[in-house]
Parts: structure tokens; sequence; C-alpha cells
């Protein structure tokens, strides 16, 4: 139901935005699972995506765990061939923890699969409905963009997933990594 009231039509587009039915939900967790990932393992792949190598303690840090715990979740996550440790150049006493490039395409695999089902879906939309969503994708990152300039504290907080930001060709748009 479509209203001219801008607060009511705001609310209709933040859960159109943001609905994620258990049938979404279990599809993107059986991705996950087949790699056999864990939450936790993929917080430490964000992490390191973001912010590059991290030493054990700023790992650990940036999962809120001990260090023995980081320890035992990059020794696993190691095993698997999705990190490794490397002694710092400037303090070999400094383990640092960096992403393999099998730990970069588990995001990459995700994207694509993200990708995949959303081409099915947009096969689904009219020309027109085509042509409204992109100007409406294209308005939301402008919206992103200011909104960020104004405050860039914003982006680390924002909440949004790649996945819920898919790629266009519009050549205004800030680039950025898009792993979902």
């Amino acid at each position: 139901m479509l209203t001219n009231d801008r607060p009511a039509l705001q609310r209709e587009l933040l859960e159109e935005m943001t609905s994620w039915s258990p049938r979404d939900r279990s599809g993107v967790f059986k991705t996950w699972h087949r790699h056999a990932l864990s939450l936790v393992h993929l917080n430490v792949l964000t992490a390191l995506e973001s912010e590059g190598p991290l030493s054990m303690r700023r790992l650990a840090e940036a999962m809120d765990v001990s260090d023995a715990s980081a320890t035992g979740i990059v020794d696993r996550m190691e095993k698997r061939g999705l990190v490794e440790r490397r002694h710092s150049t400037e303090d070999r006493r400094v383990v640092r923890v960096h992403l393999t490039d099998a730990g970069r395409h588990v995001f990459q695999d995700m994207a694509e699969h993200r990708r995949g089902m959303l081409s099915i879906e947009l096969d689904e939309l009219t020309e027109d409905e085509l042509q409204a969503l992109l100007v409406g994708m294209r308005a939301i990152h402008a919206a992103r963009r200011r909104v960020s300039e104004a405050s860039p504290a914003h982006d680390a907080g924002s909440g949004e997933s790649a996945a819920t930001a898919p790629a266009t060709a519009n050549p205004d748009r800030a680039t950025r990594s898009d792993p979902g």
C-alpha cells in the first residue's frame, strides 16, 4: 500500500529492503554450512577483509574474545586454508593473520551465488519495474554517499551488508567491494 505520508512510505520501504524470510535465511545458512564456516569464522574473514592483516591481539579484540580463543579460531581457519599467520617484518615477535586466496574467495563465492539468485528474480520484473528499481537503487547509493561524507563514522556502523547493495553500472556510484 503506497501512501503520500512520507514517514509511512519510509517504513514501507525499510520493510521491503530489510525483510529476510526464514527461507532466505535458510539458504544463506546452507551456503555458509557448505563452506563449513561458522559465524565466528565469517566475522574473522570480514575483519581481515576490511582491516587488512591483523595481529593476533587486534583480532582477539575485534572479535571480543581472549587471545587464547582467537588462537584456537585461527588454528582451525588456518587448517582450512582460509588464513595464514606471518611474522611481522618490523618485529618478529608480532604475528599477523592474513587472508589467503581461499579466504578471499568465500565472500566472492557468496556474492556470485547471491547475484545468480537476484538475476533470476530480476528476470521476473518488467522493463518499467527494472528501470524504477535502478532509479531507486541509484538514489539509495547517492544518499549513502551524502550521509557518509557528512559523518565518516556512519559507514562503519551502517549495518549494511553487501547482500543489500547490488552493484549497478552507475559511474557516479562510489567504488567498493561487493562481497554479497
